[in-house]
Parts: structure tokens; sequence; C-alpha cells
């Protein structure tokens, strides 16, 4: 996999620069006095790789503490050379900007952002470029509703062994910390990705199918809309293209016919004979309809009797729940309430089996029935709760039923005054010569029609892309169940590779953990990749050093072992403040050197760039001092100043 290597690093700015030398393979060393810029020289190298340090900006207001010649300089901008796969590349970013410059070998200049827009979710920015060059997959994590790509700044948590991480974490602090980027889901990701080649496939594809499947249920929610208002309009089951277009012709042939009708209607004479005949037609409609709304308006009554009577058991039961209550609590404060208490004076009473305290024959089972545990009255309210809950949605019922009742009465009623207008109007055909009623009632009926042609062509045009979005949502069901079944096998294949390497991993960590401290007997790490010292009995707050500095060289020293994604690159600000004493220190520095050996059966490479205290590491480790920085001699120094 891809190989990662810093070989310069420059700071340039009005009023302040720096440049380092050329950084070899293996171990490189920067070795100072606190205060001088050890520190600031990882930040630099962090900043230009697409890292966040809030210290540099200006407009970041996240941190107490800036780093005054860099946050007060101007026209101030971090140049690195790295090398990728034997590939050099230079790299620039401007502090307090979103861009990174990207010049390779062939001299062409690659713009690209450091943030992703929101908004613009295609745009390449240079995580994606970086990941790229490495051979990751750039890919989505989603959870729940939030979706994000994972960056190579979230990677460099396990590449960056920084400072200012707290003590007992082994991840270096997210750049953006809360709850989503700092979630186990995301940290066990990251070792996932950097350690398992089959689970950067895994992912991927996860990434892949968990938008796919967003996709589809967000169509699948725009289907829905159209089901329901297409239910609306017809009103009952749902209907296609096909049968909506029938019944678009149906109607259009009825409103024909009643055109001819009324047109007939118009210019006839009027009938009295066929009138009397429609006019007890009428009469007749009117007495079932009047019928229809007296059992109407009995249900109504029976209805309106049983809310009331279950209005009443519900207030009844809110009463009886309201006593238990009171019974409970003055028995759970005082223990009022036991055979064994004189309500009179409340003291303690021996009572002798199968008598009363008063002296009475009991029958000592049925005696006990009315005094309860708290446990016991709680079980009451909660049968009395359920059964108060029980009858709310009874009343819920009720009162819907209710609804559409006189729902239904008013409708009726409303037919029945439509009946007797008609009546009177057609009593007054009697002796015109024009059958105005009917026309009126023909008028109506054209007017009805042509509302529903309406309507169901606009049902027609939904119907239609209604289909379209069917066909568009099987073809989604089938890539997102393919996408599943990738998962699933990716998942299988990877979970098998990482059960082998996190065994590896424990043995390899194990072994360094143990020369490292001279208290641990037992290392591995567990089902999220956190590491177990001791059997989680590990509690000296210098024993914090080796445990999270082993970590990371573990990891250096699986991927020289196996094909992975890590990109056999470290950095190493190595603490000051845990409380480890100089010689521990020096043995754990020491240890870095253990990468060698991984080395020497093949042409792997590796660069670990370390920042340490004056002479804190092995005699044998000052050919690889690059940069002593002590007295008057900072990291940064004034343009025109002589170091």
């Amino acid at each position: 996999m891809g190989r990662l290597a810093v070989r310069r690093v420059v700071y340039s700015g009005k009023n302040y620069s720096f440049e380092s030398p050329y950084l070899n393979d293996g171990i490189v060393i920067m070795e100072g006095v606190n205060g001088h810029g050890k520190s600031t020289f990882m930040d630099l190298i962090y900043y230009g790789l697409g890292g966040r340090v809030p210290a540099f900006n200006k407009s970041d207001e996240d941190s107490s503490s800036k780093h005054n010649e860099i946050y007060n300089d101007e026209n101030n901008y971090v140049e690195i050379e790295i090398e990728i796969d034997l590939k050099s590349y230079e790299l620039t970013r401007y502090i307090g900007n979103n861009s990174i410059f990207i010049v390779g070998e062939d001299e062409e200049v690659i713009e690209t952002c450091v943030y992703r827009n929101q908004s613009d979710d295609d745009t390449m920015v240079f995580s994606d470029w970086i990941l790229s060059k490495l051979h990751i997959e750039v890919f989505d994590i989603v959870q729940g509703t939030k979706s994000f790509k994972l960056n190579f700044s979230d990677l460099m948590r396990l590449i960056y062994h920084d400072q200012s991480t707290e003590v007992d974490k082994i991840y270096k602090e997210a750049d953006n910390s809360n709850f989503l980027s700092d979630s186990l889901e995301i940290r066990k990701a990251i070792f996932e990705v950097l350690l398992g080649r089959i689970y950067n496939d895994y992912y991927f594809t996860l990434g892949q199918y968990k938008l796919k499947l967003k996709e589809y249920e967000k169509i699948q929610a725009v289907m829905d809309s159209y089901d329901d208002f297409l239910g609306e309009v017809l009103d009952y089951d749902l209907a296609n293209v096909l049968h909506i277009d029938s019944m678009i012709t149906e109607n259009q042939e009825m409103l024909e016919k009643v055109k001819i009708e009324r047109d007939i209607a118009t210019n006839e004479k009027s009938n009295s004979n066929e009138i009397l005949k429609l006019i007890e037609q009428q009469k007749n409609i009117l007495v079932q309809k009047q019928a229809e709304k007296d059992n109407w308006m009995q249900a109504r009554v029976s209805i309106s009797q049983s809310i009331d009577k279950v209005l009443f058991l519900i207030d009844e039961a809110e009463k009886e729940l309201q006593e238990i209550e009171k019974i409970r609590l003055v028995n759970k404060k005082l223990n009022l309430f036991t055979p064994n208490t004189c309500p009179y004076c409340l003291r303690e009473v021996e009572r002798k089996k199968g008598k009363c305290i008063c002296g009475n024959d009991i029958a000592e089972e049925q005696y006990e029935k009315f005094f309860y545990t708290d446990q016991e009255y709680l079980d009451i309210l909660k049968v009395k709760k359920k059964s108060i809950q029980s009858l709310r949605k009874l009343l819920d019922k009720k009162n819907d039923r209710m609804d559409s009742t006189l729902k239904k009465i008013e409708e009726i009623s409303q037919d029945i005054n439509n009946i007797k207008e008609y009546i009177g109007e057609l009593t007054k055909d009697i002796t015109s010569d024009y059958n105005s009623a009917y026309v009126r009632q023909l008028d109506a009926r054209e007017r009805e029609l042509n509302a529903k042609i309406v309507e169901l062509q606009q049902a027609e045009e939904l119907a239609k892309k209604r289909e379209k979005i069917a066909a568009q949502l099987i073809k989604l069901k089938n890539e997102v169940d393919g996408l599943k079944n990738k998962v699933d096998s990716y998942l299988t294949s990877a979970k098998e590779d990482m059960f082998l390497k996190k065994n590896d991993f424990s043995e390899i960590y194990l072994d360094l953990m143990k020369q490292a401290d001279e208290h641990c007997y037992s290392a591995y790490i567990g089902d999220d990749y956190m590491p177990n010292i001791n059997l989680r009995a590990y509690r000296e707050r210098s024993a914090s050093v080796p445990k999270r500095l082993m970590y990371f060289l573990t990891l250096l020293v699986e991927s020289l072992k196996n094909d992975v994604n890590f990109p056999k690159f470290l950095m190493v600000d190595t603490p000051n403040k845990e409380g480890i004493d100089k010689d521990n220190l020096v043995t754990n520095i020491a240890l870095l050197k253990k990468a060698e050996e991984y080395t020497k059966n093949n042409d792997m490479t590796y660069q670990i760039i370390l920042t340490t205290g004056l002479d804190t590491y092995p005699e044998e480790f000052k050919e690889f001092v690059f940069l002593k920085l002590e007295g008057n001699h900072y990291l940064l120094s004034e343009n025109g100043k002589k170091k």
C-alpha cells in the first residue's frame, strides 16, 4: 500500500521563517528544551497535511492560546515536501486559508480545499487527493441522518502522537470533536481502515449501501405521498394509468350524454305527468333519507351515552389511582399499614398468629390481603394506569365514531334540503312551459362531471410519475440488495482478516510493552481495539506513556509486516508532562528502533519524525538528530536576524 514520508518543512512569513534540512528515512530527531518550538514543528507538518491547528488561525476562536509569532505574522504559509511511493509533491498552505496548493513532479499545480463544502459534496478536497495517492478509498460514514466522509485527518489520529491529547487516551483528539466525530464507530473505523485491507472495501461499500438506502427511502417517501393523494382523489384502491384513462373516457362519455339530455330538456315543453312521476320519486327518496337520518340520530344518542359512561369510568379510575398513590406514599413514609401496627398510637404490637391486635380471631390469609408492600402497590398502580390507558383509547374510538356520525347526519340533512328544494322547483315546472328544475339538475351534473374529469386528469399525471418512480424504486431496491450482499460478504472476510490482525497486533504490543514497562505482564487489544494492560489493573500515571507510544509503534510494525493501509509513517512529539522519569522515557524511545527489525528481510522503509528533550534519547540515536533547539536557537527566526 501507499508509503508516506516528509522530506522538508518550510515556514515563511513577513516576520518569521524556518526551513528544515532534508529528512531521511528511518528515525529523524529534533531535540530541544521546552518552549523552543518542537511541538510547533509537528503542528506545521500537521497543518500542511490538512489538519486543524487552532493556535495558528485568526478565525478560530476555540482555542484560548495562540501561537504569537504565527498568529500575528502576515502573508505566512507552510510548505512541506512529501514523498508518496517515491514520488515527490510540494504542498503549500497559507495560514488561515482553506486551500492547499499541490505541485507534482510534472510541475502541474492543483488547488484543493481543506474543508469540504457541505452543499457541494462532489468537490475534491485535499484529503481525497492524498488518500487516493495512498490507495485508500474515500468513503462515507453514515450515522442516523448524518453522513460524512472519513478524512485523512481522521486517520492521522493514529499516526500523529501529539502532546495535547489527554494522558489516558490513545487516539489524538479529533479536529472537530463532537459525539459523532469521536464516536466508538468512527474510532473503530479508523483502526480497521489502517490495519485491515478488506475493511477498506467493506467501509467503502457500506458507505455506498447506506447512501443508496437513504436515496431509496427518500424516493419511497415521495411514492407514499403520491399514493396518499391518488387514494384521496380516487376514493378507493389505487389505480394504474390505464385504469384512470378508462375512467376519464367513461366520465367524458357521461358528460356528452348529459349535454345532449340538457339540450333536449331545454327545447321540450314540460310534461306534467312526467314531472309528477319525478316528484313522487323524489318524495320516496326523501322518506328514505329521513328514515336514514333518524337511524343515525339514534346512533348519535347511543354513542353519546357510551362516551359518558367511559368518561365516568376514567374519572373513577383516576380518583382511585390518586387514592392508591396517597396510601402508598403514606405507607412508605410512615409504615402505618401493617398487621402489627396499632392504628391509635402507631406502635408495633406483638400479635399472635390467627389473632387481630384487638384480640379477636381472624383468618390470617384473609387479613393479609389488606396489607401490601411498596412493590405490590407499584404493581397495582401499573395495572390501574394500564386500565386508564385502555379506557382512553376506547374513548378516542368513541369520539372518532361520534365525529363520523355527526358528519353523516350533516350530509344526509343537506341531501334532504336539496331534495326538498328540487321538489319545490319541479312543482313550479308543472305550470310552466320549461323544464327548469331538470335543466338545473343537469347543469349541476355537468359541473360535477367536469370537476371529476379534471381531478382524474391530475391523478393520471401523478399516476404516470408514480409509475416512473416505481420503476426507479425497483432499480434502487435491486442496487440496495446487491450492495447489502457485498457488504455482508466483505464484512465476513474483514472480520476473519481483522481477527488475525488483532491477535498479531496483541502479540507485538505485549512484547513491546514488556520491554517498555517492567511492571507489565499482560497486554492485548479488545473488540474496541483499545489496550488492556495487566487485566485492567494498570494504574500508574507514568504507565500511560508506554501504553500509548507502544500502541502507535505497533501500528507501524504491522504496516512493515503486512500489506495494510498504514502509511509507514509516524509523528511522535515526546510527552513531557506525564511524570515518567528520564531513564524510562529513554527506554521507551529506544524501542522505536524495533521497527528496523521488520525491514531487514524486505525492501520496506519507514519514517518516524521524533521531537524530544535534550539528550532524552539513547546515545546511539545521536546520528538521527537533524536539529537542536536550545539557548537563543528557536525554531522560528526573525527575518533579517541570524540564529
